[in-house]
């Protein structure tokens, strides 16, 4: 077989070729130029890093009788013979991790190096040794032979006894730069005559994550499936989510073209788009914009701190793509509501707290909200609220899911505080959404009963008024029982509705 791939044909000869661990480079070639060599050694980093290439490429200075500034001659027996010589022995710890591995290679030590200076071991994957392994290696690593060298290198030092640390001289590869692995692919591409835009050249730097083996494997593959690669090719194969993706999906959110940006977001969660990483770009979009926002000291278009916020709870959510959705929709609302008071403002038509009280409470009436908030503190328990928080998470993605952003818009901020077996009493950051919330509260008790099957009472009760009854509940618990009351039957009025729609605009107001 005489095609290489890239990653093999372009593996660094020399240690000039090596790139993105010059801090590294340059320790071992002054330990090498003075002659102070360690009888061990462990790289540890991400893969793809240059580990192992360094690891044969330093086996194969040390034993150069004529290295140069660090550099081997490639003329003396032992750089003609390099690639044959059983003084260098590579190990895979992940397919050879047991003991009797182990007390093989602490014989085999004892034999002298056939034509070389130094028996070098590369021990690859060494966190994968079994404990028995590593503590029959450990005297042997502690005190080898004066011409024994061994190099472990691992993707998981945490997984290193920290017996074996101690023992060893570490060096931490790091993940190299987007603008090395860009300079170097732009090298590669040119000298094997690969039509690659530099666009695409940048993405797939990204998408390497700081592996330029993986960079040059992506590279290897897009070149014999395409005669130019570009963004789209990377795209239809690798799925992924380019700036000009995040760009247009921020667009369609700053207009609130709900439709486009879920369609956008579906786009990338039919191309195969890792939730993840989709998250992860969109965190760093939100963060670009927020430093730019406090550099310039413009005033941001939208709540970018509490987005960031909403958003990295995500984080931890098993079905990410619908957290993502959730959360975008709901600050969508928050815009149009942050709009549309400032057009009230505007207009002048500031209404005072007491005044939407009189007019909203015509619709619950004030015994009403004080029966539910009462029958909430009836035999609540800490399991049922449990239970009902799940629950409500369900009913929130449904809304999501459903496009309901009315609903969404009310639960945004939302906690459900106590839950008996009839009622439930939540509450809520600002008066105006509890009013609005209120407003449709048995709607939503009709919704709760119809997708998650409770039949169940809600109430909303802003923060401030919120901690006055819990104060209250704690104040009159051991001298009050709460006892279950009936709600009086109420009607709907459509002139309170009216006044509502007048309040908050009929965009915010929906009664069935």
């Amino acid at each position: 077989m005489d095609y290489k791939v890239l990653y093999r044909k372009y593996r660094p000869k020399d240690f000039n070729d090596l790139v993105g661990q010059n801090h590294i480079k340059e320790l071992l070639l002054q330990s090498i130029l003075n002659n102070k060599l360690s009888h061990a050694f462990i790289f540890n980093g991400p893969r793809g890093t240059g580990k192992t290439s360094t690891a044969k490429l330093f086996a194969k200075i040390v034993n150069c009788t004529n290295n140069f500034e660090g550099n081997a001659c490639n003329k003396c027996i032992s750089c003609l013979s390099y690639k044959e010589t059983t003084d260098i022995i590579e190990i895979d710890a992940a397919s050879n991790n047991g003991v009797d591995e182990i007390r093989e290679l602490r014989e085999n030590v004892k034999i002298l190096p056939s034509i070389s200076r130094y028996k070098v071991y590369i021990i690859d994957e060494v966190h994968m040794l079994s404990t028995n392994a590593w503590n029959a290696f450990l005297k042997t690593l502690e005190e080898p032979p004066k011409h024994v060298i061994f190099i472990l290198a691992t993707t998981e030092i945490q997984k290193v006894p920290i017996t074996v640390l101690s023992r060893c001289q570490r060096f931490d590869f790091q993940r190299i730069s987007i603008d090395v692995i860009f300079q170097k692919i732009k090298e590669i591409a040119k000298k094997e005559k690969i039509n690659i835009s530099d666009e695409a050249i940048i993405e797939l730097s990204d998408l390497s994550n700081g592996g330029l083996r993986d960079a040059l494997g992506m590279l290897d593959q897009l070149s014999k499936l395409n005669d130019k690669i570009t963004i789209e090719t990377l795209n239809d194969t690798y799925g992924l989510v380019t700036n000009k993706d995040i760009n247009e999906m921020f667009e369609a959110y700053k207009n609130r073209e709900i439709k486009l940006l879920i369609e956008k977001i579906n786009n990338l969660n039919l191309k195969g788009v890792n939730s993840e990483v989709l998250l992860t770009k969109i965190l760093d979009f939100l963060l670009q914009e927020l430093i730019n926002y406090k550099i310039t000291n413009i005033k941001e278009i939208y709540n970018l701190e509490q987005l960031i916020f909403d958003l990295e709870e995500c984080c931890n959510k098993k079905n990410k793509y619908l957290m993502i959705k959730t959360v975008l929709l709901k600050n969508i609302e928050d815009i149009a509501k942050d709009i549309e008071i400032k057009n009230i403002i505007e207009e002048e038509k500031i209404i005072s707290r007491e005044i939407i009280s009189d007019k909203i409470l015509e619709h619950i009436s004030l015994d009403v909200l004080n029966i539910r908030v009462n029958n909430s503190f009836v035999n609540a328990n800490l399991k049922l609220k449990k239970e009902f928080i799940k629950k409500w998470d369900e009913l929130t993605n449904y809304f999501c899911v459903n496009g309901e952003t009315k609903y969404l818009s009310l639960l945004k901020n939302t906690k459900v505080e106590v839950v008996s077996p009839t009622n439930v009493l939540i509450s809520t950051k600002t008066y105006s959404n509890s009013v609005l919330f209120n407003l449709i509260c048995d709607e939503i008790s009709e919704k709760c009963k119809k997708i998650i099957g409770d039949s169940i009472k809600i109430i909303c009760l802003d923060e401030e008024q919120w901690k006055k009854e819990k104060s209250k509940y704690i104040k009159n618990q051991k001298t009050q029982k709460y006892s279950y009351i009936e709600e009086p039957i109420l009607k709907n009025d459509n002139k309170t509705i009216n006044i509502a729609t007048d309040i908050f605009g009929k965009e915010l107001i929906e009664i069935k």
